[in-house]
């Protein structure tokens, strides 16, 4: 991971720069022309405060030092102790959605502390991505996560999968603990009841929520074989495939995260 993304609010002190751990083993470090670019467009000046993250719970407090030709350095002053992670780690599998929402989606998940995002390709997808696109695409999902990230000053930098298929799916929830599904069709059990009726909240839960047409009655039947899967009704309103991951998260966050 390179350095990509720093957050700078109205204070100087809060510009926030994700690096990889590798980078953040020498002092000073060494940043690369993306830092630069961020750098000079913030017009931060030598001996500017910098918070400085490897993106896996790790911080440190820092000084720009100065610039060179080959890049930026900052000067590691102290590490930090943070405590802004949820208890649990939330995969969140989302089906993918049309322009800007997609991307508004991933932002608000990482804010809200969400772990891992997988896109989805389902039958009713209006966006299919060939192969040759997903990368792109995930490439620039991944961009928006951490740029989130420092916004909300996060220790973790929440990753971005490659788009899988829905076939491939089963394979990977079959040995999953909790997978939570809301789903228009289920009646009888809510989420906030599944929530409650779980004595011991499990460390890992994963979230899996269907595209603007919903799940197919195939997809359905196929995920109701999974042993894991437990569908939900989200209330009486049909909610949109961008709105309906970051309730779901909301309401596990306030329950057995660190929300509220």
């Amino acid at each position: 991971m390179k350095a990509a993304s720093i957050f700078r609010s109205r204070s100087v002190s809060e510009t926030w720069l994700f690096l990889s751990p590798l980078e953040l083993q020498n002092n000073p470090v060494c940043l690369d022309r993306e830092a630069v670019r961020h750098i000079r467009a913030l017009r931060l000046r030598e001996g500017d405060p910098l918070f400085l993250s490897d993106g896996r719970g790790r911080t440190w407090r820092a000084r720009l030092e100065g610039t060179a030709a080959q890049g930026v350095r900052a000067f590691l002053l102290e590490e930090l102790v943070r405590h802004n992670e949820p208890p649990l780690h939330v995969t969140l599998l989302a089906a993918i959605t049309k322009g800007e929402k997609m991307d508004q989606m991933v932002r608000g998940a990482v804010e809200l502390g969400v772990k891992e995002i997988i896109p989805v390709l389902t039958s009713r997808t209006v966006v299919q991505l060939p192969p040759a696109k997903r990368e792109e695409k995930t490439a620039r999902w991944q961009k928006i996560a951490m740029a989130a990230a420092s916004v909300c000053r996060r220790s973790y930098l929440p990753r971005i999968h490659h788009p899988l298929d829905f076939s491939e799916l089963p394979a990977l929830l079959a040995a999953k603990e909790l997978v939570i599904v809301p789903w228009e069709g289920e009646r009888e059990r809510g989420l906030l009841a599944l929530l409650k009726s779980i004595a011991v909240p499990p460390r890992e839960v994963f979230i899996f929520t269907g595209p603007e047409g919903g799940f197919s009655g195939a997809e359905m039947a196929k995920l109701n074989e999974l042993t894991p899967v437990s569908p939900v009704s989200l209330g009486p309103r049909i909610l949109s495939a961008q709105t309906a991951p970051l309730t779901v998260l909301s309401v596990i966050m306030a329950l057995w995260g660190d929300l509220g």
